[in-house]
Order: structure tokens, then sequence, then C-alpha cells
């Protein structure tokens, strides 16, 4: 009873690395080839921006666009964050915030040019600066923000990584598990 045992253990801590190597390798990330990503690893400064190749195993193979033209492969363990193209979208905040600030700031530079060179049609009057200052920066602000919502940016979506499963013999003549969650 014990030599069924012993065998049947030792026969699990050999085969136990081997099947957790091709769990791992089955799991298929779900993007067909040449779609456009967006890599984000421990190892990179920014984000890479490549076309997915292949899965070679647990390894992702990328082709990198722009200048570098490099191959690049990562393990899945690597990956903190994978993203896709979902095309380009616009109302965005920040070209919006930047085109009315920039608007703002024409529109009060000339409702004070406004103020200080244009005379109203009856001459005891003139015209109020700081109020003609704060109608030109709300009217400029408003076409500011206009024109910057029109400004379109690459809009990215998250694509799920697969979990990993894997048993692991550890030195005690034990097992260990391993789950990764994403």
């Amino acid at each position: 009873m014990r030599l069924n045992f012993l065998v049947l253990s030792l026969c699990l801590a050999c085969l136990a690395p081997e099947a957790g190597a091709q769990a791992s390798s089955r799991a298929a990330v779900p993007i067909t080839a040449g779609t456009r990503v967006r890599v984000k690893t421990p190892t990179l400064v920014a984000p890479l921006i490549a076309n997915f190749l292949e899965q070679r195993g647990d390894t992702l193979v990328f082709i990198e666009d722009g200048r570098g033209r490099g191959v690049w492969s990562f393990a899945l363990a690597q990956i903190e964050r994978l993203e896709t193209t979902a095309g380009e979208a616009g109302r965005n905040k920040r070209p919006i915030g930047r085109g009315a600030v920039i608007g703002g700031g024409i529109g009060l530079v000339g409702g004070l040019l406004f103020a200080a060179a244009a005379q109203p049609s009856d001459s005891t009057k003139e015209y109020s600066r700081p109020l003609t200052a704060a109608l030109g920066a709300g009217i400029g602000a408003g076409i500011g923000a206009i024109i910057g919502s029109r400004a379109k940016s690459e809009r990215w979506v998250n694509v799920p990584l697969p979990r990993q499963f894997s048993l692991i013999p550890n030195r005690r003549g034990g097992f260990s598990i391993a789950i990764g969650f994403r």
C-alpha cells in the first residue's frame, strides 16, 4: 500500500510541472493576428503600441508600430495590461478643456481691447472693462470648447488575459497550487 502511494506521488511530482506548463500554453488570448494593440509591462517605460503577430505557448509576439519596427515577445505573466483599439472617439475631456482655456484667454484679451478701443453710441457712457472682458472670455471659452470637442483620439478596450493555474512541487515533498487572477 505504501509502495503504491509512493509511486503515485512520484508520478504526480514528475508530471505536475508539465501539466502546469501545458495548461498555461493552451490558454489562448482572444485576439486575431494583425490586431493593433497596446501592451503595458513593468519592463517598459511607455506602453508598446504594436500589431499582434501570434501566440507561442504562453508567450505573445508583437511587431512594433512606428519607428522601431522591432519584434517583441512577452510571457503572459509579464503583461500587466493588454488593450485593443476600438477606433477613434471624440468628445475627450483633455482637448475640450484645452480649447476652452485657449479660447477663454483669447476672448479675455479681445474683450479688454474692445472695451478700451470702442466707444458706445452715447458719448456720456463707456464700456465696463471687467464685464466686457468676462463676456469675451465666456464666448471665447465656449467657442474653444466646441473646437476642442472635434479632436479625436484612439479609444482602447481592455483584453482579458487568461487565468493561470499551476501545480508546483515544493521541497518538502508536497505541492503548491498557484492561481493567477487578473
